[in-house]
C-alpha cells in the first residue's frame, strides 16, 4: 500500500534536475520550483478536523498542470452529487472507508482503492461508518473558487 501511494506521489512531484543544467523556460513551465514530500501518517496524525460532519480539504500542491488535495470526509457526511467541467479527478483512498457514487450506483471503497473520474462525469462521496481519508488529484488544476457543479 505504501509503495502504491509513494509511486502516485512520486509521479506528481516536480523533479529537480540532478545536474546544474538550466532548463530553458520556454520549453517547460517551471512553477513551482520546489519538489514536495509528505508523510501521510504524520500529516493526518497532526491534522485538526472539524467537529461537525463535513469534508476537510487541504491543497498541498498546485501547478498549471495539476493540483493535489489531502482530504478527509467525516463520518455521516455526503459531499453531494457533482461533476467537474474543467478537470479530471483521481481519488486515492489512503485510510478508512466510505462510498463513491460511480456510474449511477454507490460503491464501497477502502484504503488502497483508486478511482479515476473524467471531467463531466457525475460522482459523489460519503462516509457512513468511519472517516475516510483520500487524495484528490486534479488535472489540470481547479480554477479559483473550485469546479464542483452540483447536480440535483
Amino acid at each position: 500500500m505504501k509503495k502504491m501511494i509513494g509511486l502516485a506521489m512520486l509521479a506528481l512531484l516536480v523533479a529537480v534536475p540532478a545536474s546544474a543544467q538550466v532548463i530553458p523556460k520556454g520549453l517547460i513551465d517551471s512553477k513551482p520550483e520546489q519538489a514536495l514530500l509528505i508523510n501521510l501518517d504524520q500529516y493526518y496524525s497532526k491534522r485538526q478536523l472539524p467537529e461537525k460532519p463535513s469534508i476537510d480539504v487541504d491543497t498541498i500542491f498546485t501547478s498549471p498542470r495539476s493540483q493535489v488535495q489531502l482530504r478527509t470526509i467525516l463520518k455521516g457526511f455526503t459531499a453531494g452529487a457533482h461533476y467537474h467541467s474543467t478537470a479530471d479527478e483521481i481519488v486515492i483512498v489512503v485510510g478508512g472507508s466510505g462510498e463513491l457514487f460511480l456510474n449511477g450506483q454507490w460503491v464501497a471503497v477502502k484504503q488502497g482503492d483508486v478511482h479515476v473520474n473524467p471531467r463531466g462525469v457525475v460522482h459523489d462521496t460519503r462516509a457512513l461508518n468511519e472517516n475516510m481519508r483520500f487524495l484528490s488529484i486534479y488535472t489540470p488544476q481547479l480554477p479559483p473558487g473550485g469546479d464542483a457543479n452540483m447536480v440535483k
